[in-house]
This record gives structure tokens, C-alpha cells and sequence, in this order.
């Protein structure tokens, strides 16, 4: 089990990474980084200029961690490029929390081949799978990426499934 560490704050200025996919990210101080790391936490509670979410530590290729922040993220928070931001950071008591979105769960309850293969992938994969519909801005689209998503996962033509 590994330790807990309380809360952590710090100002940080948003960024943005451009190698590999691009996006805007929340550097975290090297030391703040490591408590957690040392901690074996990698799932943390960010509260970000005052509004909260669920973020990974993410470390750089070429060193150094940050937190990716998507566009909206960045417009709730009042945000932009080199903008910078209050931050703090605590563990988050239930990591493999997943925001699930109604209209997949719905679509899941009715297709019950998808719905036992969902059960066998990690959380990572559950959570990564999740954000294509959660990030669809309208509800027509969402429920159109929930239906698609279903198909897809039930009859193992996900990316990266093997023929």
C-alpha cells in the first residue's frame, strides 16, 4: 500500500507540448512531482484556480511531470496559453474512479456482449474509451459515439484489436 501524502500547492504556467500529440499542460515543480511518485500515487485530485478534476502525473520524455488540461478545462478555469494558475494537488482516495457518461451506461445496458468485454479491460483502457464520449460537445454525438463504441467493442474491431 503505498503512502499518502497530504495536499500540495504551487503556481504553474500553462504550456504547450508539441512533440509527439500536442496539447497544453500544467507543469508540476520537480519536488511536488517526486513526493507523489515516492508515494506510489499517480491519480491525483487537481483543484485548479478554484475548480476540481481527476488527473494523472504524467512525466516527460525528456524529464519533468505536468498534468494535461484540455480546452475546456482551460475555459472553466479562465485559462490560456502561458496563463498562469493556482494548483493544488492531493491524492485521489478512489483512482479507478470513472466518470461515466449516462448515455454509455445506458448503451451498455443493452447490449450485453459489449457490456462483458468492457468488463475485462483495465480502467486505463475503460477511462481512455470514456473521454471519446465524454468529450463530444453535443448530446447527439455522444449518443452516436456511445452506439459506435458499443459495436465496436463487442465485435473486436477496437484500435489495436488484432484480425
Amino acid at each position: 500500500m503505498p503512502k499518502r501524502t497530504s495536499s500540495v500547492q504551487f503556481i504553474s504556467t500553462i504550456i504547450r507540448l508539441d512533440t509527439g500529440m500536442r496539447y497544453h499542460a500544467l507543469p508540476v515543480p520537480d519536488d511536488v512531482a517526486a513526493t507523489f511518485k515516492s508515494a506510489g500515487v499517480r491519480r491525483l485530485i487537481a483543484v485548479i484556480n478554484g475548480h476540481t478534476c481527476r488527473r494523472a502525473l504524467q512525466n516527460h520524455a525528456d524529464g519533468g511531470s505536468f498534468l494535461i488540461v484540455g480546452g475546456e478545462l482551460l475555459k472553466t478555469c479562465g485559462l490560456k496559453l502561458r496563463s498562469t494558475a493556482t494548483v493544488s494537488l492531493s491524492p485521489d482516495p478512489t483512482p479507478d474512479a470513472l466518470d461515466m457518461p449516462e448515455v454509455f451506461a445506458l448503451v451498455l445496458d443493452q447490449d450485453e456482449a459489449a457490456l462483458a468485454r468492457w468488463e475485462t479491460f483495465t480502467i486505463g483502457r475503460q477511462r481512455s474509451l470514456l473521454h471519446y464520449v465524454s468529450s463530444a460537445k453535443q448530446e447527439a454525438t455522444q449518443i452516436k459515439r456511445s452506439w459506435e463504441l458499443a459495436e465496436k467493442i463487442r465485435t473486436h474491431s477496437l484500435y489495436g484489436d488484432k484480425p
